[in-house]
This record gives structure tokens, C-alpha cells and sequence, in this order.
């Protein structure tokens, strides 16, 4: 068996192997795979096959800044996605006790208690003061 180890290591060596991205794709299968067995649509089995091959392409590519890159820009991307949606999981589960207002400054949101009325807040970031109504 440890031969058959060396021999795939041997093989796989150069090659870009298996990131975030990989494991997205690999997600992005099982999710088309599993819409498929309830919508039976030759097109979402052909684009859950290309997603697949894409995915097994990527692993044993060998032009591995390429494929840094594609890892970097999907990296970018699902920081921001994974960021919005801890945020609106937030600000559902800390409904009864927060809200959270964006500053008109610089965009940041900012996590307020729930006192009812107008407040004066002072935003951390940029230091402006603005005024805003919670109900």
C-alpha cells in the first residue's frame, strides 16, 4: 500500500491540488446533484457534470499561479458573502436586545442597544456623529 502512496505523490507533484475553491465546486455538485434528483433536467445534470469536471481539472492542473489566482478572487468573494450573512444572522438572533445602523460616512455598520428614540451615536471608525431613530 505505501508504494501505491509514493507513486500517487510522485504524480501529483507540480500539480495544484486541492484548495477552498475545490471544495466550493465540490459543494456547488452535491447542491446541483441533489436539485436534480427533484427537477430531473438534462441541463442542471450537464452543468452539475461541468462543475464537477472543472473541479477535477483545477486538482491536477499544473499551472498553479493561474489557478492562485482563481483561488484568491473565489477567497474575496465568499469572505464578503460569508461576512453579509453572519450579519443578517446577527441581526435576527440579536433582534429582541440590537440594532444595527450603518454610519453615513463611511458605510461601516454599527451595533446600537435597543433604546428607543433618537440617539446621537459617534461612529468609531471615522468619528462622525449622526443621529439616528430606533423604534
Amino acid at each position: 500500500m505505501s508504494n501505491w502512496k509514493y507513486k500517487l505523490s510522485q504524480w501529483m507533484q507540480g500539480r495544484y491540488g486541492i484548495d477552498p475553491m475545490y471544495k466550493g465546486l465540490l459543494g456547488l455538485y452535491l447542491v446541483l446533484l441533489v436539485a436534480n434528483m427533484f427537477l430531473a433536467s438534462p441541463v442542471v445534470t450537464y452543468l452539475s457534470l461541468a462543475v464537477l469536471a472543472f473541479a477535477i481539472f483545477r486538482v491536477f492542473s499544473r499551472n498553479l499561479s493561474k489557478r492562485a489566482a482563481e483561488n484568491r478572487r473565489y477567497l474575496a468573494v465568499f469572505s464578503k458573502t460569508k461576512k453579509w450573512l453572519l450579519l443578517q444572522y446577527n441581526r435576527i438572533r440579536e433582534y429582541k436586545t440590537h440594532r444595527y445602523r450603518k454610519c453615513p460616512s463611511c458605510r461601516t455598520t454599527l451595533r446600537l442597544s435597543k433604546k428607543t428614540g433618537t440617539l446621537t451615536v459617534k461612529c468609531p471608525k471615522c468619528h462622525n456623529s449622526f443621529e439616528t431613530t430606533i423604534r
